[in-house]
């Protein structure tokens, strides 16, 4: 089998870029975690509404890298692992999960009785062809990102029990065990086939209805490993096309969720709602190509981040949604947050005198979706004098174009959005030496060589001290500026109960467990 391997790295990236396009703000509310509801009562109706946009392509658990494809399979099926809404680690099918002494093997004990919404028992053996499609040579699976040069082998240790042997120690492989497409299909699922057709899964819910153009129905799952914690009865899915569509739902009773936004709550009355709390899920970084002039001059580099007035940004482009970013991958929700750097802040005094009486002229690509901040950004580098900032501002097919010149990859400067990862995973995807996405050309022996210390040992006090350096490596050297880590929320109908546990996406596995509708 032949693979189009640019195709699947726009594929892949498609889905990295979680929560770029306004299209997506609105659905999401899966991207949101935590936060109570009405305090409140048992269901009396039992089915919760949800807006989404209509998949863009057929659905596979597998393979699809469409959010809203995701949301669905996600509804119906379950994964091994998922983090509840302080990123702590939750089984879900799995009972236990441990590593070897040398770090080498994570064994994963499955819980008893499990079994699939066809009646098919759900064993080690699923777990191993779910895993085996994923990281396969010829995998079309947006997962295999997160196990590449990590997951060398599956095997199963009778009926329950699986074994992940590692290609190196990583002391957060479970945490992978959460990401995406990885929710267990029956062995012998075809990666090709339409899940909708035929959907079979072991979630809260089975999906009894799809209709394109429409929307799906879900109903509870009786069989569901935790089903005495499944309030709800049903799951109504109603396709929209827009975010004003959804809005205009809400604002009518029609759905039960929407994702805050400027215009959603100034359109809304606040008594007419609650709003859960909000939750990290991206960065939007500047990715300076270090190979090439002027970005191959570390002062330049530094200048431009010293010429970002963060605290503007998050105001004027995130509404205040965000927190102002240090230029390191880790986020403010991470377990580990590095220490002892200064926090940058803008400096024009210093930036003229990194730039000597030059001017620097670059052109920024990015796309809609970035364009607020490639607008501020822009203003801001020539209010401070020394820069000539144009735009290059294309559609999302443009800038994730196929083949080896593809924009978001070569241009000198861009602006790309990031879902919420772990921080070695970063180094792994954008700072690594030829990783398939360093859009910066950048290349670290010593960074690379903390990232895998740093995942090769459980020991905190350790952990902390390789996070410092690693964080220290990113922020002097500056091959990403970070400005900002954006957050966001879900605003819910008063008719809504009890307090989501998890984020309602991949990591938090769709978890509707103790979520309520009260009637009307």
């Amino acid at each position: 089998m032949t693979v189009d391997l640019t195709s699947r790295r726009r594929r892949l990236k498609r889905l990295a870029l979680a929560a770029t396009a306004s299209a997506l703000a609105l659905t999401l509310a899966a991207c949101s975690s935590g936060g109570d509801a009405s305090p409140g009562s048992s269901s009396d109706t039992g089915t919760y509404t949800l807006g989404l946009q209509e998949p863009d392509s057929t659905i596979n658990p597998l393979t699809t890298s469409d959010y809203n494809a995701m949301f669905i399979v996600g509804l119906a099926s379950e994964g091994l692992l998922s983090q509840d809404a302080k990123g702590k680690l939750e089984g879900r099918l799995a009972d236990s999960w441990k590593a070897s002494s040398d770090g080498r093997t994570w064994t994963v004990q499955l819980r008893d009785d499990l079994q699939f919404s066809d009646g098919a028992a759900l064993t080690s053996k699923d777990v191993v062809a779910t895993f085996d499609s994923i990281i396969g040579k010829d995998s079309q699976s947006p997962g295999k990102s997160s196990f590449d040069g990590i997951l060398q082998s599956v095997a199963a240790d009778g009926a329950s029990t699986v074994d992940f042997t590692l290609a190196k120690p990583y002391a957060d492989f479970p945490y992978l065990l959460t990401g995406s497409n990885t929710t267990i299909q029956p062995a012998g699922f075809d990666a090709g086939a339409n899940w909708a057709k035929q959907p079979v899964g072991a979630g809260q819910f089975v999906l009894t209805k799809y209709s394109a153009g429409q929307g799906a129905t879900f109903t509870k799952n009786p069989d569901y490993w935790d089903a005495k914690d499944v309030e709800l009865q049903q799951v109504d899915v109603k396709f929209y096309a827009d975010d004003q569509a959804q809005l205009l739902a809400f604002q009518s009773g029609e759905i039960d969720q929407i994702a805050a936004s400027p215009t959603a709550t100034s359109t809304l009355q606040a008594s007419d709602y609650t709003e859960t709390e909000p939750y990290f899920n991206k960065f939007d970084g500047i990715f300076l190509d270090v190979t090439k002039a002027p970005f191959d001059d570390p002062k330049v580099r530094e200048a431009f981040a010293l010429a970002l007035d963060r605290e503007e940004i998050v105001k004027t482009v995130y509404g205040g949604a965000a927190e102002v970013g240090n230029d390191t991958t880790f986020f403010p929700s991470s377990a580990i947050q590095p220490k002892g750097l200064e926090q940058r802040e803008q400096d024009k005094a210093k930036v003229a005198d990194l730039l000597g009486g030059t001017t620097v002229s670059f052109e920024i690509t990015t796309l809609d979706a970035e364009k607020a901040l490639a607008q501020v950004v822009q203003q801001q580098l020539e209010a401070v004098g020394g820069f000539d900032v144009t735009l290059k501002v294309l559609t999302s097919a443009q800038y994730y174009a196929d083949g080896d010149d593809t924009p978001w990859l070569n241009a000198p400067v861009t602006i790309t959005n990031w879902a919420q990862r772990l921080p070695a995973q970063y180094v792994d995807l954008i700072y690594r030496d030829g990783a398939v996405w360093n859009a910066s050309k950048y290349s670290s022996p010593e960074l690379e060589q903390l990232t895998d210390r740093y995942e090769s040992t459980t020991d905190e006090s350790e952990r902390q001290d390789l996070a410092n350096q690693i964080a220290e490596i990113e922020w002097t050297d500056l091959p990403v500026i970070v400005p900002a880590f954006a957050s966001s929320s879900i605003l819910l109908q008063k008719r809504v109960t009890g307090t989501f546990r998890s984020g309602q996406d991949f990591p938090g596995g769709f978890d509707f467990r103790g979520i309520g509708v009260t009637a009307s």
